[in-house]
């Protein structure tokens, strides 16, 4: 018997059939800082057990609703038939049967013991998105390869020749993104709850928390610049910091905020680099003043608002933009990490003259952060520079993805930030899926010819309950055929299941070693 039947067996008759069937029990920011805040400040060793129950309850219910979308009908290529992928079921049946099989946390015993395994989930969760990733880009690379090769087994519905070359069916293309928007959204809701109890238990903090959004900005200037300088061999271009109110605050989640803004600077700072630099020297093309940074290279706008219902970051760049044919790709799971997808850089042979292996940081990296005050007819601007004084090494990933931040909220390390500059995997469409969960948006407007701005809203509004998917009815039914069809499997479904495991072992191994360094609102 396979390790899939073996959880489905440990598991009581019908259950998987009623988690799929059960909502999720949606959660707001608000609940989750009070919660928190409330297990901090308790004296009682037994306040960690009251988080530790509805997680023992709510855990299964999320996790079948992942199940639910890996033996769905919506994606227009049948992944589940993948070794790979049964694998990544089976791993969520486990997960399952463990929770289950565990009683409830209900004493400060029972609550340490339960802590033990969510710190398992989480890896094995960081382990299974990366393997989903990594498999569907693999798969879809070769389907794509084939008929680039025109190979007689290209016969699918994914892919057609429009005259200059392949590219993604449309419709195919959309139906991709919703599968993936919903899978993601559902992950993303789970490795909140796990991270957030796992903060409280291991650090004292919360995840969510009231924030300071220009303080997080200035942390992800530092990271950005510094990635983009290592990939360029030189000072990445500057950012330049507008806000009426230096002190905003608003409930959220801070890594939450830190990934976005960080992927919107890096992109900007990519592009403008990419638009500007030639054979690694700065080149005019008449598109903005000389800054007084150490780059020569125009500077990044970041401009923070505080509104009455939204706080509104815009990031501004000029990095040559986007043809508006291009724009939808970026929120494209096929199209994304193909530089062609991101904004297109006006000098095609910029990229082919960096090194993409162990480069120099340059020595200070230099952020100029003018502030508006608050106070009105002034024109005093105070300015703040962010510098790294130490010259270090860098080697860039390229095995990594970014669908592994999901595995880093419950811990200090952010695995985003080992990433290369480009090519990583699915940066802006979960970024937009990181800034809809809890009522906000991402969206971006560009200029062919100039630059893009980018404008991330958070709402304030901390009632909003989670963007998690509702129950679909129909996915329920077709996870309970596959079951019982699994169930009556012959033996040789074992070795498929086994060649997945292989690939699951080898992406989990690749983790352990020590790296280099919707609907938005209603």
């Amino acid at each position: 018997m396979n390790q899939t039947k073996a959880a489905l067996h440990a598991l009581p008759s019908g259950l998987i059939n009623r988690l799929c069937r059960s909502k999720a029990t949606r959660l707001s920011l608000k609940q989750m800082y009070t919660l928190g805040r409330h297990v901090l400040e308790s004296k009682s060793q037994g306040a960690l057990a009251i988080p530790a129950v509805f997680l023992h309850q709510e855990l299964p219910i999320r996790l079948s609703h992942a199940l639910k979308m890996l033996n769905s009908n919506s994606l227009p290529i049948n992944m589940t038939d993948m070794p790979n992928f049964q694998s990544i079921f089976a791993s969520y049946l486990e997960d399952i049967s463990m929770i289950t099989q565990m009683p409830k946390p209900s004493t400060p015993q029972l609550e340490e013991e339960f802590t033990i395994l969510l710190r398992n989930l989480e890896q094995r969760h960081k382990i299974k998105i990366l393997a989903i990733s990594k498999g569907f880009r693999e798969l879809m690379d070769n389907i794509q390869r084939q008929c680039i090769e025109n190979d007689p087994a290209c016969n699918n519905s994914l892919f057609y020749h429009n005259g200059k070359g392949w590219t993604i069916d449309p419709q195919a293309d959309r139906a991709i993104q919703t599968f993936f928007n919903r899978f993601y959204t559902i992950n993303l809701g789970t490795r909140l709850l796990i991270g957030e109890h796992l903060a409280l238990h291991d650090r004292g903090l919360n995840l969510v928390q009231r924030v300071n959004p220009l303080a997080i900005s200035k942390r992800a200037i530092r990271d950005a610049q510094k990635v983009c300088a290592a990939h360029y061999g030189q000072s990445a271009p500057s950012v330049l910091i507008h806000t009426p109110n230096p002190d905003i605050s608003t409930t959220y989640v801070d890594e939450f905020l830190h990934r976005n803004i960080y992927e919107l600077l890096k992109n900007a700072m990519r592009a403008t680099s990419e638009t500007h630099l030639n054979n690694g020297s700065p080149i005019s093309l008449g598109l903005s003043s000389p800054t007084a940074s150490r780059s020569k290279l125009p500077p990044v706008k970041l401009v923070l608002v505080d509104g009455g219902e939204d706080v509104t970051i815009k990031i501004s760049d000029e990095g040559g933009g986007m043809a508006l044919s291009e724009m939808d790709k970026i929120w494209s799971y096929v199209h994304s990490g193909d530089s062609s997808s991101l904004r297109q850089s006006s000098s095609s042979s910029s990229s082919n003259t960096v090194a993409n292996t162990q480069q120099k940081v340059p020595k200070t990296t230099t952020t100029t952060t003018p502030f508006q005050p608050s106070a009105p007819n002034t024109s005093a601007l105070l300015t703040s520079e962010v510098s790294s004084t130490k010259t270090e090494s860098r080697n860039v990933l390229r095995t990594a993805d970014s669908m592994t931040v999901m595995g880093g909220l419950a811990s200090e390390a952010k695995d985003y930030l080992d990433l290369p500059l480009n090519g990583s995997g699915h940066g802006l469409p979960l970024a937009r899926l990181i800034a809809r969960y809890f009522g906000g948006d991402l969206s971006l407007i560009s200029m062919e010819g100039y630059g893009t701005d980018s404008y991330l809203s958070l709402f304030r509004d901390d009632d909003h309950l989670e963007n998690f998917p509702e129950v679909d009815e129909e996915m329920a039914v077709e996870i309970d055929v596959f079951i019982n069809e699994f169930m009556d499997e012959p033996s040789s479904s074992s070795l498929s299941s086994q060649a997945g495991y292989e690939y699951m072992n080898n992406l989990e191994q690749q983790q352990q070693r020590p790296s280099s360094s919707t609907s938005p609102r209603k």
